[in-house]
């Protein structure tokens, strides 16, 4: 589900976030509410822990919401993971795009020299 430009991956914590939980008549989690604002409910799924992608790039959990603090950001620190030489790396979108840029890159010329080679 896409808010503000944002997917939203886990439908269970989507949920969460939204409608809350319940144990019995005791509240566990609080969710925002049906008419709750994109920014909202994207702080309350960050609050989760649930997967954010923007344009299939991970999101930082905490990007939304302020863990140290307990509350929802008012301005959002959105920050990107990327994986680089087998680490994860925080980088801004613009990095996070030129670095899967590169990527792609590179598989298609590793793919392209592989055929090379075996058309050899």
């Amino acid at each position: 589900m896409l808010y503000a430009g944002f997917e939203c991956v886990n439908q269970e914590k989507l949920d969460r976030a939204i409608n809350g939980v319940k144990n019995g008549a005791t509240l566990v989690f609080k969710g925002v509410g049906d008419a709750a604002t994109p920014e909202e409910v994207l702080a309350n799924y960050d609050k989760t822990g649930g997967l954010i992608l923007k344009d299939g790039q991970i999101v930082k959990t905490g990007s939304f919401y302020d863990f140290e603090n307990k509350k929802p950001r008012k301005v959002p620190e959105v920050t990107f993971l990327v994986e680089l030489d087998g680490n994860r790396v925080e980088v801004s979108e613009e990095e996070a795009k030129a670095v899967n840029k590169a990527k792609t890159k590179i598989k298609e010329l590793k793919a392209k020299t592989k055929k090379k080679n075996d058309e050899e």
